[in-house]
C-alpha cells in the first residue's frame, strides 16, 4: 500500500507553500504593516483545518460502516483509527489552548481573539510561553509521540509516505554552523512576532490533521477488498460542490452504492481510456487556465453473463486562481491623493466574476485581482465590499473597512541635515533646500516652492524672503556668505507642493556656522 493512496491535494500543496512563505517572512525583520497580512494567513489556515476535520470525519464514518458490516475483518483497522483520532484531537486541542493563552497574555482576556490578534509585533510573549514556561518542549514531545504513532501504522515498504510524514512532523534540532545549541522550539518561536507564533501553531495543527487524513485513508484502504463486494451496501453522498457560498443552495445526490472488486470496468473520459490505481480509475488534467471545465464520459460494466452495461456521466467544475482575502499591499491604511494598491480575491471564484465597490473614494480594477484605491476624504473610513454572481443573483461576499489618512509631511533638509552645526562652504555648496519622505512606504515626491532665510549679524536681523524655488537665491547666498562662525541661519516659511497639487508649510530648520 504505497503513498499513491494518499495523494496530496491542491489545498495541501497550497498550505505547504504558505508554510514556506511564512517561514521566509518570519526570517526577515518585517514591518508592523506587513504583519497584518499574517491575520489573513491565519484565517486561510483555519478554513483549511475545518476542511481537514470534515474530510477526516467522513473517512472515520466509512470505517465505522465497514466495521458494522464485517466486524472480524475491520476490527484491527478500527482500533488503530480510534487511537489515531484520539491522538490527533488531543494534539490539536492542546495547540489551540496554547494559542489562546498566548493571546490572553498579550491582549488581555476580554480582548483575546486568536483570529484577530492585537499585539501582532510583540516579541516577548511567544518566547515566554513556549521557551521559559517549557510549553514548546511539551509540544515537541507531543508531536514526536504522534509521529511515532502514525509511522507505526505505515508499512516499512511505503518509504515515500514514511519520508513525507517525517518531514511534515519533524521535531529535529536545527543544524547550526557554530557550536551554539538551539532546540526545535527555540528555532520555531524565539524572537518571532506574536502573530507569527499564533500562525505557526495553526500551521502545526494543519500538519497534524493533514497527516491524520493521509493515515486514516491509508488504514481504510488496507481493509480487505472482499469486505466491499455487493453484499455490502454503502450510503453514498455526492455533493454538487463542497464549496458553497453564503446564499447558495447546497445540493447532493444520495444513494446506495456497491463495489465489485473482481473486475475493473472500462472508464472513458473525454475520449481517454483511464488507467486504474488500485480499484479506482483516476482522471487527471493539468489546470493551465481558470474558468469552467467539463468532463464527459462512460463506464462500461460487464455482467457475469458477459453483457456490457454502459453508464454515461457528465461533470462540470471551475478552476480559480488560488486566493484568500482582501489585503492592502502597503499597509492597513489608505492615503488621500495617491494610488493605494490592493489585492482582492475570493477562494473558488475567478477574478472575472468578482465586483468591488468602495465608500469614500474610488476603486479601479487593473488585472489578476489587483486594484487601485483613491480615497476621497481623510479621517473618514473607506469600506470595500466584494460581490459575485451566485445562481443568477448578485451576492455580497465580504466587507472590509480601512482607515483613511492624509499623506504625512516631508522633512526639510540641507545637505542631508535637519539642522545643527555646518561649515559655511558646505552650506553654500549645497545651494538648496531638499525635502524627503521618511518612514513612508509610498514613492512620493514633494517639491519646494519657496522659503525665506534670516540671520542676526552685529545685532541686526537680516532677512531674504524670496528663494529660487528650492534653491537659494543670489540675495540669500550673499546673506549666507556674510555669516561668521557661531552665527545662526534660520530657514523658515518653507512651502512645498505635493503630487496631488496641494501645498503645505513645513517647520523651520536652523544651522549654526561651524
Amino acid at each position: 500500500m504505497g503513498s499513491k493512496n494518499c495523494p496530496e491535494t491542491p489545498r495541501q500543496k497550497m498550505v505547504g507553500m504558505m508554510y514556506l512563505v511564512l517561514t521566509a517572512m518570519l526570517a526577515l525583520n518585517v514591518s508592523a504593516d506587513v504583519l497584518n497580512a499574517f491575520t489573513k494567513v491565519q484565517q486561510g489556515l483555519t478554513s483549511t483545518i475545518g476542511n481537514f476535520q470534515k474530510k477526516n470525519a467522513e473517512v472515520y464514518n466509512e470505517i465505522e460502516m465497514a466495521y458494522n458490516l464485517n466486524h472480524s475483518k475491520v476490527a484491527p483497522v478500527k482500533a488503530k483509527a480510534d487511537r489515531l483520532r484520539k491522538a490527533a484531537k488531543e494534539a490539536v486541542e492542546y495547540i489551540e489552548k496554547l494559542k489562546y493563552r498566548i493571546v490572553v497574555l498579550a491582549d488581555g482576556e476580554e480582548e483575546a481573539d486568536v483570529m484577530n490578534v492585537k499585539a501582532k509585533d510583540n516579541l516577548d510573549i511567544g518566547s515566554q510561553v513556549m521557551l521559559l514556561e517549557g510549553k514548546g518542549k511539551e509540544l515537541r514531545e507531543m508531536i514526536a509521540a504522534y509521529r511515532e504513532l502514525v509511522l507505526s501504522y505505515v508499512s516499512t515498504n511505503d518509504t515515500v509516505l514514511r519520508k513525507a510524514i517525517n518531514i511534515c512532523l519533524s521535531t529535529d534540532e536545527p543544524k547550526t554552523e557554530n557550536t551554539d545549541f538551539r532546540s526545535w522550539e527555540s528555532a520555531k518561536f524565539e524572537g518571532v512576532p506574536l502573530i507569527g507564533v499564533v500562525t505557526l501553531l495553526t500551521m502545526l495543527q494543519a500538519d497534524i490533521l493533514r497527516t491524520e487524513s493521509d493515515i486514516v485513508r491509508y488504514l481504510y484502504n488496507s481493509v480487505d477488498s472482499e469486505s466491499f463486494k455487493f453484499n455490502k451496501l454503502e450510503a453514498l453522498v455526492i455533493p454538487n460542490s463542497r464549496y458553497v457560498l453564503k446564499g447558495e443552495t447546497f445540493k447532493a445526490r444520495i444513494m446506495l452504492a456497491a463495489i465489485d472488486t473482481t473486475q475493473h470496468p472500462q472508464v472513458i473520459v473525454n475520449g481517454k481510456n483511464l488507467a486504474y490505481q488500485g480499484d479506482v480509475a483516476t482522471y487527471s488534467e493539468p489546470t493551465t487556465s481558470s474558468g469552467i471545465k467539463k468532463l464527459k464520459g462512460v463506464i462500461n460494466y460487464v455482467t457475469s453473463a458477459g453483457v456490457t452495461l454502459p453508464r454515461k456521466f457528465e461533470l462540470q467544475y471551475e478552476v480559480a486562481d488560488p486566493a484568500v482575502v482582501i489585503s492592502p499591499t502597503k499597509m492597513n491604511v489608505f492615503y488621500v491623493g495617491v494610488d493605494n494598491p490592493v489585492s482582492l480575491a475570493a477562494p473558488g471564484i475567478s477574478p472575472e466574476a468578482i465586483e468591488a465597490r468602495i465608500s469614500n473614494g474610488t476603486i479601479r480594477k487593473l488585472n489578476n485581482g489587483t486594484y487601485v484605491v483613491r480615497p476621497a476624504v481623510a479621517g473618514k473610513n473607506s469600506a470595500i465590499t466584494v460581490y459575485t454572481n451566485v445562481q443568477g443573483q448578485k451576492r455580497e461576499l465580504q466587507t472590509q473597512v480601512f482607515r483613511v489618512k492624509n499623506v504625512p509631511d516631508p522633512v526639510a533638509k540641507v545637505n542631508g541635515m535637519q539642522g545643527g552645526k555646518i561649515k559655511k562652504n558646505m552650506l553654500m555648496a549645497a545651494g538648496q533646500v531638499d525635502v524627503e519622505m521618511e518612514n513612508f512606504d509610498f514613492d512620493l515626491k514633494f517639491t519646494v516652492e519657496n522659503f525665506s532665510i534670516y540671520v542676526v549679524i552685529d545685532g541686526y536681523l537680516q532677512e531674504e524672503t524670496k528663494s529660487n524655488k528650492g534653491r537659494f537665491s543670489d540675495a540669500q547666498l550673499k546673506l549666507i556668505n556674510k555669516l561668521k562662525r557661531n552665527q545662526t541661519l534660520t530657514i523658515e516659511n518653507i512651502v512645498v507642493r505635493g503630487p496631488d497639487g496641494t501645498t503645505r508649510k513645513l517647520p523651520s530648520i536652523s544651522f549654526r556656522i561651524d
